[in-house]
């Protein structure tokens, strides 16, 4: 059986206070991640990564970053550097959250520069890429794909490594919405994307995450998508219970 993939990405949701419930819960409760065949990732806010480091140091769960720095070091004031993440033993991190480039107007470039050092770390990058409403009604969702992955299949076709690889396709329009696409549509951008990976050296070690109103209502219906190993989850992932109802869905 194949392993399924539940990152939570708690954006700027979680608190302190938040954290300790949530952990509380789950010491009660350990099945988050029990089973050799799940995996369960908390992409938590950088003030809380290294607090979150030392309470789960002998669970089950794997931690992660909401971004990173392109740059390694040096006067670049509010970043957080890679060198950082990785003496946290972090496991994998999210680059390219529709937020970020929207809001931060991160470029495709900058994405992709991010992709490489996290892969040059041995860090699982989750490269999240999506269209938005407007461009879906156009019918360009998959140029707009292809243009958010151009420079990362360039710099795949000659990348070597071993660390697993996570695209989260997340449609802008279906996050925090409670939207979700049809099940043919999702299946044909799965399938588009598949057939522009399945050449690269690495192709074994890429997976393909779905992102976007994942919740408890939706999950059942998303888990009968073809060619995907696992899911982005937003809000509803600061609630344990909420988390441990999507992991446990059959």
């Amino acid at each position: 059986m194949k392993k399924t993939y539940y990152f939570a990405n708690w954006k700027m949701y979680q608190s302190f206070a938040g954290i300790d419930a949530f952990l509380m819960e789950y010491a009660t409760d350990n099945v988050l991640a029990a089973d050799a065949d799940v995996y369960v990732g908390i992409a938590a806010s950088y003030e809380h990564i290294y607090y979150l480091s030392q309470k789960l140091e002998n669970s089950s769960l794997y931690l992660g970053a909401q971004d990173c720095s392109q740059f390694l070091h040096g006067a670049y004031t509010g970043q957080v550097s890679l060198q950082s993440l990785m003496q946290m033993q972090l496991s994998f991190c999210i680059v390219g959250h529709s937020e970020v480039r929207q809001l931060l107007g991160q470029s495709y470039e900058t994405i992709a520069l991010k992709f490489k050092v996290l892969l040059a770390a041995n860090i699982s990058p989750i490269l999240c890429i999506g269209e938005t409403l407007v461009q879906k009604e156009d019918g360009v969702t998959l140029q707009i794909l292809y243009d958010q992955l151009e420079s990362v299949l360039e710099f795949l076709q000659s990348y070597q490594g071993t660390t697993k690889i996570f695209i989260a396709y997340e449609p802008v329009y279906a996050i925090g919405t409670g939207v979700i696409p049809e099940t043919h549509e999702l299946q044909e951008i799965f399938y588009f994307l598949q057939k522009l990976v399945k050449e690269l050296p690495v192709a074994k070690n890429i997976m393909f995450l779905y992102g976007g109103s994942v919740h408890t209502q939706t999950i059942g219906l998303l888990k009968n998508l073809e060619g995907i190993s696992g899911f982005l989850i937003g809000k509803a992932s600061i609630d344990f219970q909420a988390l441990k109802k999507i992991v446990e869905c059959e």
